[in-house]
């Protein structure tokens, strides 16, 4: 029993338990009640944490008996007081570093949620909808040359390569189409991975206490709020048979449409 007492933290001026406070420079556990007394010593600097927070603080870099209390916002880099007032950092924004910490964490949480709940779903529904975007071009196609071939076997023999050709028109739309929903669909699971990968970064600087990390980060968020344009099939060619007149030229016999658009690689 006296030993779990012995373990439990204590504030370092009064022996209160369990203190919320911490001085980052005095490596002192504050009570509420000595945060005030603690601070009255104008001799030294402080700057009191939360207990959770204590220890997380960063040195400078160029002043090792200083912390970095301050976050200068215009180069996004954690920097002490002597930084602050002389040399590059002088005319540029500041604030608090524990404030901006918060503020880098709410920004992280506001982006985490939107990635997982708005737009990586979007991304999802957007490549389960390529299978079957494949299947109806290859129906369309199927259907298409089911009925090409009932005419061609209706015709004269000497029509016989103009069907040939006809076909082979045919297949290299589907190609071409197929061919542009296979790029539809790279590009959307590249940027579904790439989010993925932000995802768990971002989850990872939430669970961090390493505030030179927080304070780097840069939201990525806006770059993928534009959706890529959905592919969408637009028209295919159309067959009509016709009645055979043996009059007329062969050309004539057969009537196809080849109103059709294919997406650009750009578009993509």
């Amino acid at each position: 029993m006296d030993e779990c007492l012995q373990d439990v933290i204590r504030c370092d001026l009064c022996e209160t338990p369990v203190p919320p406070k911490h001085c980052e420079p005095c490596h002192l556990h504050l009570c509420e009640a000595c945060v005030e007394n603690h601070l009255s010593d104008q001799f030294k600097d402080h700057y009191i944490v939360p207990f959770k927070q204590r220890g997380s603080i960063p040195k400078c870099l160029y002043h090792s008996t200083n912390i970095c209390i301050i976050l200068c916002k215009d180069c996004n880099v954690p920097i002490c007081k002597i930084c602050s007032s002389f040399g590059e950092h002088v005319q540029h924004k500041k604030e608090d570093i524990l404030k901006a910490t918060a503020e880098k964490k709410e920004l992280i949480r506001k982006d985490l949620r939107e990635l997982e709940k708005f737009i990586y779903p979007r991304y999802q529904e957007a490549a389960k909808s390529i299978p079957v975007q494949r299947a109806d071009v290859n129906k369309r196609s199927q259907n298409l040359t089911t009925a090409l071939d009932k005419q061609g076997k209706a015709i004269h023999t000497e029509i016989y390569t103009i069907i040939q050709g006809m076909k082979s028109e045919i297949d290299d739309m589907d190609a071409q189409h197929i061919a542009a929903i296979d790029q539809h669909e790279v590009a959307i699971n590249k940027t579904s991975t790439k989010i993925i990968k932000v995802i768990l970064d971002l989850k990872r600087l939430l669970d961090t206490s390493d505030v030179c990390l927080v304070s780097e980060y840069t939201s990525r968020t806006e770059a993928f709020r534009s959706f890529p344009a959905q592919f969408q099939v637009t028209s295919l060619p159309t067959f009509t048979p016709q009645e055979i007149n043996r009059a007329d030229s062969a050309t004539d016999w057969f009537s196809v449409r080849t109103s059709h658009h294919i997406p650009s690689k750009n578009a993509l």
